[in-house]
């Protein structure tokens, strides 16, 4: 899909959402290369910033939060501006959200539609996308809560199994967070003077969110992991009691065993004569489990 927004008499949006050979060779004729273009189209891209000297159009490959996606808790997704100053987004379905972001932006910018720049988009999208990247890490923190709440009561595998995930969800946003300060960093310094005094301020904001998100999410990640190997550690425990409450039963069956399959053979033992033999088989065991018993509580087995 290959849709055409009219932001101003100077700007054009262009959205390309898994665009077909014929949308992409639409594009290519708008003068995007197709080298820029195979970086956009691959899901697989780190965020950073891509600039093409010869056309001196800028790619922006920036990571988003993409909670629908069966992949990863972030995928990336690609916007450029060309040299005309049209803005370019290209997406797949996962990271189609990124044009209700830039609608949003479109209502709500403190800018007239007449007075925006691609630039501006850029940023202000930006600046909503990182601010998901914190409600995001919030609501994470809010469920780390919720688990740790339960755990508190019964441990549950199901509990350490959702710990596992969150802390998979914060190692993809750390890295995405990492990636995109470092997309932005480059776009704002291969600008450098062609940005206003209030676009460098709204640089500078983006990094502080950045910044922030950063802060939040390894905070969050440090927390859930401990809390995680805490955990663990109970359930370590638990196997360790058990296993011991099992050799203990092991060891004390293994002497009635032993004693009546020593009277069990075919061939003549003391005392296997007698009347009441069997009682007397049945004490020898009883004084041998209590000898046993005696010696486990002298190594200390059961304070372990």
């Amino acid at each position: 899909m290959l849709k055409e927004h009219k932001i101003n008499e100077k700007i054009t949006w262009y959205e390309a959402e898994e665009p077909n050979q014929a949308e992409q060779d639409r594009l290519v004729e708008l003068g995007i290369t197709r080298e820029l273009l195979f970086y956009a189209l691959d899901p697989n891209e780190s965020a950073r910033t891509e600039i093409d000297q010869p056309t001196g159009n800028v790619l922006i490959v920036f990571d988003i939060i993409t909670p629908n996606s069966s992949l990863a808790a972030t995928e990336p997704v690609s916007m450029l501006i060309d040299k005309k100053g049209n803005f370019y987004t290209i997406s797949h379905a996962t990271t189609a959200r990124i044009s209700e972001k830039l609608f949003a932006v479109g209502r709500e910018n403190h800018l007239e539609p007449t007075d925006l720049t691609a630039i501006d988009i850029f940023i202000n999208a930006v600046s909503a996308l990182v601010s998901e990247y914190i409600s995001t890490i919030s609501t994470a923190n809010r469920q780390r809560n919720i688990i740790q709440s339960n755990l508190r009561h019964k441990i549950q595998s199901g509990a350490i199994s959702s710990l596992m995930e969150l802390e998979t969800q914060m190692i993809y946003i750390l890295d995405s967070l990492r990636t995109d300060r470092t997309a932005i960093s480059r776009l704002q310094a291969y600008l450098g003077n062609r940005v206003n005094d209030n676009q460098k301020e709204y640089f500078a904001d983006l990094l502080v969110e950045n910044t922030q998100a950063i802060d939040m999410a390894n905070q969050a990640a440090e927390v859930i992991t401990a809390i995680s190997g805490a955990y663990s550690n109970l359930n370590n425990q638990r196997l360790d009691k058990s296993l011991r409450a099992l050799t203990m039963l092991q060891a004390l069956m293994a002497v009635p065993t032993v004693v009546t399959g020593f009277y069990g053979m075919n061939m003549h033992l003391p005392l296997a004569g007698l009347q009441y033999s069997w009682i007397i088989t049945f004490g020898i065991t009883l004084i041998l489990i209590v000898i046993e018993i005696f010696v486990l509580i002298k190594i200390h087995f059961f304070d372990r």
